[in-house]
């Protein structure tokens, strides 16, 4: 029998989608809250580049 998965890591893989879901969620209203400004302060929130903040602002990123 072939194992297809392993339960407790795919457990984790869907919380992580959760929490990332989430975050972007919270980016968005921040970006939205700020008029699309404060790039720099919301990268070093999360320990993200400024760059790709700007990436999710402008909808080249998906949750």
């Amino acid at each position: 029998m072939v194992e297809r998965e392993v339960p407790r890591l795919r457990a984790l893989r869907t919380d992580y989608d959760k929490a990332r879901a989430a975050l972007m969620q919270g980016i968005r209203e921040e970006l939205e809250a700020r008029g699309g400004q404060g790039l720099n302060v919301i990268a070093r929130s999360v320990d993200w580049s400024p760059q790709y903040i700007g990436k999710i602002r402008d909808g080249k990123v998906g949750d």
